[in-house]
């Protein structure tokens, strides 16, 4: 596919050497080729932004995964020169999903509350403007390094030394994908009325997702025709759960700033501002619940599915191999 979800050529029998190789060049490629339109075609189609932003994601999930595989110091490099690509490109985003929400829902909304949401909207471009000289910014420093990247980290793959089997890819995606299930069940037994915590899961999944992109060739054919859809889809729903949480942070925050500094504006557009609040506010609850009824169902058929495909490991090797202690969310 054009964005990269999948890794072409990968078989249950490709010595993981050659698979971190074509992983790592495949996913670092998509970032370096994404960047370019991101930076100069964002106002045309904020699409090329949503790239580089997911590219930068799978790509920082692919050196984890093959973490193994890196000396300590390539590894590092390479997950420190994403970091501010992914981050830049993750505000910009941000702000590109709260103003497509806004405009898409103000059309039906009353006409005393559009003073409020054409401020919104004024509030929103300007923040996003701003979003994007932050992501030029970083552009300028990383793109001629970019290449290199790409090449350098190709060439510091070598046999992980602790890995246990043939040297196959199956071997490093049995304990590593039991692992992040494992991970999911965990972040999922929590309070979830407790948004951190759902944002957890949502971490967990995202994280599940990615690897599973990664290995769905080294397994049978149910793990990426049936196991993978449900997976992508309930990041689909905790997705809108985090862009209502944002949403309802910035306006919140706004909200507090204008009644504090200009109370005769606050009261003109005090109508849009607290009806978006309000949708946002709904918004959360019902993802939540969508999320609950996945998750029964996961843990009902998807769950044992996933432990049979995967032989029956139990191993809870950590998601992030030993360079990191700590993941970064972003």
């Amino acid at each position: 596919m054009a964005d990269g979800k999948w890794i072409e050529g990968l078989t249950a029998k490709t010595p993981l050497t050659e698979a971190a190789r074509r992983v790592l060049g495949v996913r670092l490629a998509l970032v370096r080729d994404a960047l370019p339109r991101a930076v100069r075609e964002a106002d045309r189609d904020p699409e090329h932004v949503h790239q580089l932003r997911v590219g930068a994601r799978r790509a920082d999930a692919a050196l984890r995964i093959f973490g193994p595989c890196l000396p300590k110091k390539a590894y590092k490099e390479a997950r420190k020169q994403l970091r501010r690509l992914r981050r830049a490109a993750g505000a910009a985003r941000d702000w590109d999903v709260f103003l497509i929400d806004l405009d898409e829902w103000r059309a039906a909304r009353p006409e005393r509350e559009q003073p409020g949401l054409d401020f919104l909207l004024g509030y929103g471009h300007g923040l996003r403007s701003a979003a994007q000289a932050e992501l030029e910014s970083a552009a300028d420093e990383e793109r001629n390094r970019l290449d290199a990247l790409v090449n350098e980290t190709g060439e510091a793959v070598r046999p992980p030394h602790d890995l246990v089997g043939d040297g196959v890819l199956p071997d490093l995606g049995r304990p590593l994908l039991a692992g992040l299930a494992s991970g999911l069940e965990w972040a999922a037994s929590g309070d979830l009325d407790d948004y951190a915590r759902l944002h957890q899961v949502r971490i967990a999944g995202k994280r599940l997702r990615y690897a599973m992109e990664v290995f769905a060739d080294a397994f049978p054919a149910p793990f990426r025709e049936e196991l993978y859809p449900r997976v992508e889809e309930v990041q689909e729903v905790l997705g809108r759960a985090n862009d209502s949480h944002v949403a309802e942070g910035r306006l919140e925050a706004l909200r507090g700033r204008l009644k504090a500094a200009a109370p005769a504006e606050w009261k003109r557009v005090r109508a849009g501002v607290e009806a978006l609040l309000r949708f946002h506010r709904r918004r959360l609850p019902q993802a939540r619940k969508r999320f609950l009824q996945w998750w029964e169902q996961w843990g009902k058929t998807g769950a044992p599915a996933l432990r049979e495909l995967l032989g029956g490991v139990t191993d809870s090797r950590a998601p992030a191999h030993s360079h990191s202690s700590r993941a970064d969310a972003g």
